[in-house]
């Protein structure tokens, strides 16, 4: 019995086998069904190898255009039909994991009492503002999922009131600098952090352009005490608990703090780059 994957890869190329069979039992060139459907000759070739998932309508329209019998009509739209059912599945599931997911790191975030951040690139959850949390969750989400996230990463910075608690956040001036917002909302989103910098449990470091870090890391991580670590990965997160591995984190934590600026440096330089983004 197949796992679900694996039938979806199977059922994938045998429409794809298919649609190309057919082409050619039609006696067509992918340049000539291009041109007959109004699709593009590297759409129809994406198809055929399996890369693209058709829409219905595609799969109708090349049927169609290839004379295709009732029986392979009504096989093929079909097997189409089970394909998005599967993403679709794939995608529902994705989009609830995404806010349990905000639970679960809030649960983590809340038991620990020194939290460390280090980000090279993107401005750590905890600092981001509304905006900025809807312009990254919309890159994977969309419909009321973004809302619904939205809400439970706010609800997450709440413990950056906890006096309790201990915040320490290194960012490289990449963060600042990065235009994957429009320049206002990374002018609001720098002001922000000057802001949450002044709280009295929460540092705020940045290493700017100019620095020689004495480590060059590959992504960013969250450290939780001395037991834990978190990193963020394009397609999974890893959690490191081994207490060798926690330490080589720590000792890069440290380094990067070095190079960092911290203070009323650091939100000088962060209000400098929110000056220069709100100008663009």
């Amino acid at each position: 019995m197949h796992s679900e994957p694996e039938r979806y890869d199977s059922d994938r190329r045998r429409l794809a086998a298919a649609l190309r069979a057919l082409r050619k039992a039609a006696a067509m060139t992918g340049v000539r069904a291009a041109e007959a459907s109004g699709m593009s000759q590297p759409k129809i070739s994406k198809l055929e190898n399996g890369r693209l998932l058709p829409a219905r309508e595609d799969v109708e329209t090349l049927l169609a255009l290839y004379g295709a019998s009732s029986s392979e009509r009504e096989e093929l739209l079909e097997l189409a039909a089970g394909l998005h059912t599967m993403v679709e599945s794939n995608d529902a599931l994705r989009r609830r994991g995404s806010a349990q997911k905000q639970d679960r790191i809030r649960r983590v975030e809340s038991s620990a009492t020194a939290l460390r951040f280090f980000s090279p690139v993107m401005v750590p959850g905890l600092l981001q503002t509304a905006e900025y949390i809807r312009r990254v969750i919309t890159l994977v989400l969309s419909g009321p999922e973004v809302a619904r996230t939205t809400a439970a990463k706010q609800e997450r910075q709440q413990a950056l009131y906890d006096p309790g608690r201990r915040f320490a956040f290194v960012l490289t001036e990449a963060v600042l600098r990065w235009g994957f917002c429009p320049g206002d909302v990374m002018a609001a989103q720098l002001a922000h952090i000057a802001s949450i910098a002044t709280l009295t449990n929460v540092e705020v470091g940045v290493i700017p352009f100019s620095a020689r870090p004495g480590d060059t890391p590959l992504h960013g991580y969250q450290i939780y005490d001395e037991r834990m670590v978190t990193i963020s990965l394009e397609h999974a997160s890893v959690t490191v608990t081994e207490p060798r591995d926690v330490a080589v984190y720590l000792r890069m934590f440290q380094t990067m703090s070095e190079a960092a600026v911290f203070g009323a440096e650091a939100r000088e330089l962060l209000l400098s780059a929110s000056r220069e983004q709100a100008e663009r």
